[in-house]
């Protein structure tokens, strides 16, 4: 009889024991998963509500692989300046005159996306998807978009002074009257886009010179009439006519 009263004793203390385990072990998935959300610059799908989180935290948030999703979403004028959305994805999405500065947009869709008056001052583009964007008046100044796809953008007096674009597609691209004083275009490709009355001369600014790099980049086809380019490193670039400069 003693024997068997121990013995529901101990099958009591297990029961309880795996009881608080569970419990314990369902508290730390729950605050894992909530820290992995607030860390993560993703969400679960394009919607109000994920971008209404979007402006009220100022983080995307979703588990595990999920990509943030603001395709089309409207964000006009908001406030961005230093969020992490790397690999988001903005296709479409509207952001005239908002502030992105010195925000991730790494990998990031913005294909079609509206980014007039947009302010990218110092921020990451790198592998960025901005083909058919609209950029018209852009802050692009220090911007990093090395390798970046620009191709048939807008980017109409849009200023990318001593932006980075090493090695980016910038193919029927519409530079016209654009800023790029100090840019970095090396091995770019400016295949038959529209340069006229741009500006890429190379400049003193506060007793640093700032050369504008078109070395090895492909400007075939490019037009180029009322162009600026004083001081610019030519070096490799293919010309407009298909001629290579020495």
């Amino acid at each position: 009889m003693k024997s068997q009263v121990i013995n529901q004793l101990i099958k009591n203390h297990i029961h309880n024991f795996l009881i608080k385990f569970a419990l314990i072990v369902i508290m730390i998935m729950s605050l894992t998963i909530g820290n992995f959300a607030l860390l993560s610059p993703t969400v679960l799908a394009g919607n109000n509500d994920q971008v209404n989180q979007l402006l009220k935290n100022g983080h995307c948030s979703a588990l595990f692989w999920q990509k943030c999703d603001l395709s089309n979403a409207n964000l006009v004028d908001v406030n961005l300046a230093g969020t992490n959305l790397a690999g988001a994805n903005l296709q479409g999405a509207n952001l005239q005159g908002a502030n992105l500065s010195k925000a991730n947009l790494a990998g990031a869709n913005l294909s079609k996306a509206n980014l007039t008056n947009i302010n990218l001052l110092q921020s990451n583009l790198n592998k960025a998807n901005l083909s058919e964007a609209n950029l018209t008046a852009a802050g692009l100044w220090e911007a990093n978009l090395t390798l970046a796809n620009l191709s048939f953008a807008n980017l109409h007096k849009a200023n990318l002074l001593s932006a980075r674009l090493w090695g980016s597609n910038l193919s029927y691209a519409n530079l016209t009257e654009a800023s790029l004083h100090g840019t970095d275009l090396e091995y770019a490709n400016l295949a038959h886009s529209n340069l006229t009355g741009a500006d890429l001369h190379s400049f003193y600014f506060r007793g640093h010179q700032q050369i504008t790099d078109l070395s090895n980049a492909n400007l075939e086809g490019a037009k180029l009439q009322e162009t600026n380019l004083r001081g610019a490193i030519l070096e490799g670039t293919i010309m407009p006519d298909g001629s290579v400069e020495n």
